[in-house]
């Protein structure tokens, strides 16, 4: 044989090594990845029927999310009792809250009685004092509300006359139930919630109802006792007052001690809301005066 028939054998015996290696190395291959893609598609249905079973997994951002509300909720509201507590405690405690919070209050404090429920301890007070109305409020607000486990029992209120007139102040007794379990595990000072200033709207022993009483500030504009209704369009009224003037009024806009509210055009008359009493009523005029109510 001579050397280059001999070299020829030798690189055709290589090159059907080589291309069965080939063969054999994709064939494994192939099966590698046909058997990743099964897994896949298998564990891709095995999830789609999960969550066919299971709806609510899809909404699992939307739990998260109220969970973190619930928790945040949870802090704001729920309340601490404390492994003891004393006449000391609670006084300071009060004290406390009306220099951090600003209350200009005066009270006296009463120790009454040690009493249990199951494993539950808890002192009652008795707090008497005076205060302006809106401080009390806040008092109480902050009593209410805060982490500490105080409960109120009972408030007694009574406004403060001073010759004949309203001085703003309320003479109180608040009777404070202040809760501690022993069993508790000390722990460190309680923090006082950042809660927000809260006042009244207005003064409740101021009442809201009253006679009728003349206003100046109402003569500007029509008076509807003196005057008469001489057109209507479904959104505007013609009203003309007793000096022959002619208002024109659309919804919304203002009259003595009131304001238009509405207007009927299928029975022809329009409603007015007015205020002289501290109650609004409707007061319903008709086209021409045919009919008022």
């Amino acid at each position: 044989m001579n050397y280059a028939l001999r070299n020829t054998l030798i690189l055709s015996v290589l090159l059907v090594l080589v291309i069965t290696g080939f063969l054999l190395g994709n064939n494994s291959s192939v099966k590698r990845v046909n058997l990743i893609r099964t897994n896949y598609e298998n564990n891709l249905k095995q999830l789609n029927e999960l969550k066919a079973a299971h709806p609510d997994m899809q909404d699992q951002d939307i739990f998260l999310e109220s969970l973190q509300e619930l928790e945040e909720r949870v802090k704001k509201e729920s309340k601490f009792i404390p492994n003891r507590n004393n006449p000391t405690i609670t006084y300071k405690y009060l004290l406390d809250i009306c220099d951090r919070f600003d209350i200009k209050i005066n009270f006296n404090f009463l120790y009454n009685r040690l009493s249990k429920i199951e494993d539950i301890s808890y002192y009652t007070y008795t707090i008497n004092g005076t205060a302006p109305t809106h401080s009390f409020y806040s008092f109480i607000y902050q009593i209410e509300n805060q982490f500490m486990l105080y409960v109120i029992e009972s408030i007694k209120i009574k406004e403060e006359i001073q010759e004949d007139k309203t001085s703003g102040f309320v003479n109180f007794t608040i009777v404070l139930n202040a809760y501690f379990d022993e069993k508790n595990s000390e722990t460190g000072e309680v923090p006082f919630r950042k809660l927000v200033s809260k006042n009244l709207v207005y003064d409740p022993f101021y009442s809201r109802i009253h006679a009728p009483f003349p206003d100046e500030r109402q003569r500007k504009f029509l008076d509807l006792y003196s005057a008469s209704m001489i057109g209507l369009t479904p959104n505007k009224v013609f009203m003309k007052d007793n000096t022959g003037r002619i208002h024109i009024l659309k919804i919304g806009d203002k009259v003595a001690y009131g304001s238009l509210g509405s207007i009927n055009w299928d029975e022809q008359y329009a409603v007015f809301k007015v205020n002289e009493i501290g109650i609004i009523k409707d007061k319903k005029i008709y086209l021409n005066e045919l009919k008022e109510e």
